[in-house]
């Protein structure tokens, strides 16, 4: 009698794993439907968005990862990134970069936008050596966003790329400005050292103000080298207002530390403010975090950590 309960608990369970198998198929179903005659909720249903699901999800996005419509792979490539960003299961990260990577070379160069800045919130040991001979692939044979594709390859830790890409700038094969710069970055952060001062030296002759903050500084931020860090702890330190404040009614000089706190606090270990899980500072009083950060530097200036594994 035992046996025969267990038996029935084990089919009992069978079928609620077909059911919800099956439930996650048909939302999915449903939802891509919906993207094909344009009448779509952004926001997928939250069991599609579930990274429980993710395993059970994967699979099933496959077909539509060629479908004729742009927006129907695009929010295929979402729901690949969204439930697996975050996920414990390292084989679903990884399968997820995997199909990520190869959505590259989506013919739409929207498409392959938005897919390149969702791997970079993966982690580099998620990238496989299947992915990273995918990402090659994509490299030499690029669709669009080339820039964007060559600082991944860096992400990832393709070094045997460092001579495709020296060779590239040195033979003007790689030309505009984007991707020139792309190059130049995605080197430095290989460890190439006279890259390194071409790049800080770039951001050096800039006068600090509010583009360099914006626009340069994450830049250096990306090749996580010590001497792109060093410059960067200069401004953070610098009492100078150059830069104005984000209220666009009162707009005020400040000093841009306030800035570049931001940027640091998800790329140093141990950083001494709270942070989110995201990396975003938590605080109320930017002054005094911004003189709490100063000394913290000022006592750890040699031994401060820099991470890696995060784009």
């Amino acid at each position: 009698m035992k046996f025969k309960l267990l038996i029935c608990i084990g089919l009992l369970n069978l079928n609620a794993w077909a059911q919800s198998d099956k439930s996650i198929s048909e939302k999915l179903d449903s939802y891509m439907i919906s993207v094909h005659t344009e009448q779509y909720n952004p926001n997928p249903d939250k069991e599609l968005l579930n990274e429980k699901n993710a395993e059970k999800l994967l699979p099933l996005l496959k077909s539509y990862y060629n479908d004729s419509l742009a927006k129907v792979r695009l929010q295929a490539y979402y729901l690949t990134y969204k439930t697996t960003y975050k996920s414990t299961d390292n084989k679903n990260r990884t399968d997820a970069v995997y199909s990520l990577v190869n959505a590259l070379k989506d013919s739409d160069a929207g498409n392959v936008g938005n897919v390149a800045d969702w791997l970079t919130i993966f982690r580099t040991i998620d990238f496989t050596s299947v992915s990273k001979d995918s990402l090659i692939s994509v490299l030499h044979n690029p669709v669009s966003n080339l820039h964007k594709i060559i600082k991944l390859v860096a992400f990832a830790g393709i070094t045997d790329q460092i001579n495709y890409l020296q060779q590239g700038i040195a033979a003007k094969t790689i030309t505009t400005g984007k991707n020139l710069w792309a190059a130049h970055l995605a080197l430095a952060r290989f460890g190439v050292e006279s890259e390194i001062d071409y790049c800080v030296n770039q951001v050096k002759n800039q006068a600090v103000n509010d583009d360099v903050i914006y626009e340069l500084i994450p830049d250096l931020v990306y090749t996580r080298q010590r001497k792109a860090y060093d410059y960067i702890l200069t401004i953070l330190n610098s009492t100078q207002k150059n830069c104005y404040s984000a209220n666009p009614e009162n707009p005020q000089k400040i000093e841009c530390g306030y800035r570049v706190m931001e940027y640091l606090a998800p790329v140093i270990k141990n950083f001494p403010l709270e942070i989110d899980s995201t990396g975003e500072l938590i605080t109320n009083d930017y002054v005094n975090a911004l003189k709490t950060l100063r000394n913290w530097f000022k006592e750890n200036e040699q031994t401060y950590e820099i991470i890696t594994d995060t784009y």
